[in-house]
């Protein structure tokens, strides 16, 4: 019996679930998709096995970075499609059929033909040549006798010679099947440069449509744009597309030519070539056998056995394994992690102000993110688009959890799924959501990152506002902005300055010598003295020490890098639990902080990035799915409002929208 494992957690089966996802589940011989061979009858898959030229996109980009690559190859290698350059110029058919095409079109229009003679009886009124022996036979069989007079027979069927033309010979029939060939060859070759094509429409889009994007975002995608075409693939991209396109339309109206309705449609040819005196000495017919030849070489793909395609698929699937950890490695350099390797597998991410992230990849692929909460990305190497929308919404839905999220890294969006949320990748607490990803796709490695930022901040983000427990210490000046003391409560509301530091260290030099000077007076008259003033300074001293490190971060700009000015917002409470921050960058105008929920009551990150445009009318502009990715990239937090109010957020925990009673915002 046969043993399935589901990729996503949980046990093994004997049998599948009645509907299950395209490669969530494994089995003895590894990886499996839509398939149904092998599989129980009434099981269901929703999703397929991604295209061709998706499969292969991922393959040439694992060889490109290495088979066993560094973190460090990763994050030199955009996550695109490899080669686009190289591939938009005319492959070696190409030229080929370039070259021998009118060959192939005279051939068709113009074939060689053999006589075949046939002698059969027919009615006198059909016979038009009649052989010498015609009478001879005519004698012998009276039943083809009209009637008999004196002198002669009158017959009614007489033997008579029918000569046709013989168009079905071996040499036609090369010519009409490598004209199906070269078809499908060129369709698939088209697609491809149309997939190239996209990227450079894409590219151009970025650059035109200024006014209802961030110029940050347009710059980061035209930079990965020009890390991957050369200033000459356009140009060749279009030659390219043009002669193919010419070519193909050629060979189609050779679908209407007399040899292609003569020869049969299910005549066969082996690929290799009988070597015919047609096919030698004929001047044509020998560049039809030339261009078969390099179909044979450039263009064919040979039929798989059973055992040689789970072979290639569980390759295709590990490929896209490594393809979800190179956008996630991407995404982590971009944002300014360093990464540490640790293992087979295993990393460790690090930045200043944020609390250490342990990254690692599975046997099966799965790439965990892990602080207190985790997150995991499962690789799922199918083609989500067409999948029953209530049903992929179903199968989602069950992988729902408290305090860990689950995202299914796929092929193609599902467009048609009700829940944005989930069809868009975004983040709320315990929610499992999809994100669809290519490497044809010159954003993938933008929306991996912000939706990589958001778990981020929620997940890595240190403790605020920085608090302790000290008793029994002296109020502290009333103009120290940064630092707040309430028996027994002493929090660090934002990073000191310089100055702020230095005025805290001398205060609490001060007050520590002052303290020591009266102990050692009593100790010397043998008095009695309190000892918890002096330890509440030197837990003052400690915490001043530390309290820098734990709010690094806080007033760097997450999107220019510049500094920034923090204010805090103590709150109500004296421990600090209700205590917010916002700040504001000098430089570029950006706005970053926490803010409360209105819904849940929890605190969140938002970020309000200064992208030179009106967000509202941007968000007005921006097909619903597709906001805020395509206006702001990966420059958010807590996703903005939809209808692009300028400080409006959605709770990362609850998903409620600031602004109460937004339309736009449904609830998570």
């Amino acid at each position: 019996m046969t043993g399935f494992r589901p990729r996503i957690g949980g046990r093994a089966r004997a049998h599948l679930p009645t509907t299950f996802l395209c490669d969530a589940w494994t089995r003895e011989c590894g990886r499996f998709g839509d398939e149904t061979a092998g599989l129980p009858e009434g099981t269901t898959a929703l999703g397929r096995w991604p295209a061709e030229l998706d499969t292969d996109a991922v393959v040439r980009l694992a060889e490109a970075v290495g088979e066993s690559a560094s973190w460090e190859a990763m994050a030199a290698t955009p996550p695109v499609a490899q080669k686009l350059a190289e591939r938009a110029r005319p492959q070696p058919l190409d030229l080929e059929i370039a070259r021998h095409l009118r060959h192939l079109q005279h051939v068709c229009h113009r074939p060689r033909l053999h006589l075949r003679v046939e002698e059969e009886r027919l009615p006198v009124s059909r016979a038009r040549r009649i052989p010498v022996r015609a009478v001879a036979d005519l004698v012998s069989h009276p039943g083809d006798w009209e009637h008999r007079t004196l002198r002669s027979i009158q017959p009614s069927r007489v033997l008579a010679r029918q000569i046709e033309d013989e168009w079905n010979l071996y040499e036609n029939r090369v010519a009409v099947r490598l004209v199906d060939h070269l078809l499908a060859y060129l369709a698939k070759r088209l697609e491809e440069l149309r997939k190239i094509k996209e990227i450079l429409d894409a590219s151009r889009d970025y650059s035109e449509q200024m006014q209802r994007t961030s110029y940050r975002r347009a710059a980061r995608i035209s930079e990965l744009w020009t890390d991957t075409l050369e200033s000459e693939t356009e140009t060749e991209l279009t030659r390219t597309m043009d002669r193919l396109e010419l070519a193909q339309r050629d060979l189609q109206a050779l679908l209407g030519a007399p040899l292609y309705k003569e020869v049969p449609r299910r005549q066969a040819v082996a690929l290799s070539l009988k070597p015919t005196n047609i096919l030698v000495n004929d001047p044509h017919y020998r560049k039809v056998a030339a261009l078969w030849r390099m179909w044979v070489k450039y263009g064919h793909k040979r039929q798989e056995t059973q055992k040689q395609r789970a072979k290639r698929r569980n390759a295709e699937a590990s490929c896209w394994d490594r393809f979800a950890l190179h956008l996630v490695v991407r995404g982590l350099v971009g944002l300014g992690w360093s990464l540490q390797k640790l293992g087979v597998g295993r990393w460790r991410a690090s930045r200043t102000g944020r609390l250490a992230v342990s990254v690692t990849q599975d046997d099966g692929g799965v790439v965990r993110l892990s602080t207190d909460r985790s997150l995991s990305l499962v690789p799922l190497c199918a083609d989500l688009s067409g999948a029953e929308p209530d049903a992929l919404h179903g199968l989602v839905e069950i992988l729902d959890g408290n305090n860990a999220e689950v995202v299914l890294v796929h092929v193609g969006a599902p467009t048609a799924v009700a829940d944005v949320d989930r069809a868009g990748g975004w983040t709320f607490r315990g929610k499992a959501v999809l994100f669809g990803c290519s490497p044809w796709g010159i954003d993938s490695e933008e929306r991996m990152a912000r939706l990589l930022r958001g778990w981020l901040v929620r997940a890595a983000s240190p403790a605020y506002p920085v608090a302790t427990e000290v008793r029994a210490l002296e109020q502290l000046p009333r103009a120290w902005a940064w630092i707040r003391y309430q028996e027994p409560h002493l929090i660090a509301l934002r990073p000191p300055t310089p100055a702020d530091h230095a005025a805290s260290a001398a205060w609490g030099s001060a007050r520590a010598m002052e303290l020591d000077a009266v102990a050692r007076r009593a100790k010397a008259a043998k008095q009695a003295f309190a000892v918890a003033p002096r330890e509440a300074v030197r837990a003052f001293q400690r915490f001043i020490d530390e309290a820098p490190a734990k709010l690094a971060g806080m007033d760097v700009c997450p999107v220019c890098g510049g500094e920034g000015m923090v204010e805090p917002r103590p709150g109500r409470r004296a421990d600090g639990a209700d205590a917010t921050w916002w700040a504001m960058c000098t430089a570029c105008g950006s706005e970053w902080g926490t803010r409360p929920c209105t819904g849940c009551g929890s605190r969140y990150h938002a970020l309000a990035a200064q992208a030179g445009l009106d967000l509202s009318d941007a968000a007005e502009n921006t097909p619903y799915r597709e906001w805020p990715d395509r206006v702001l990239g990966r420059d958010v937090w807590a996703q903005p409002c939809r209808s692009g109010a300028q400080g409006e957020y959605r709770c990362p925990e609850c998903g409620e929208c600031s602004m109460q009673g937004c339309q736009r915002c449904p609830t998570s």
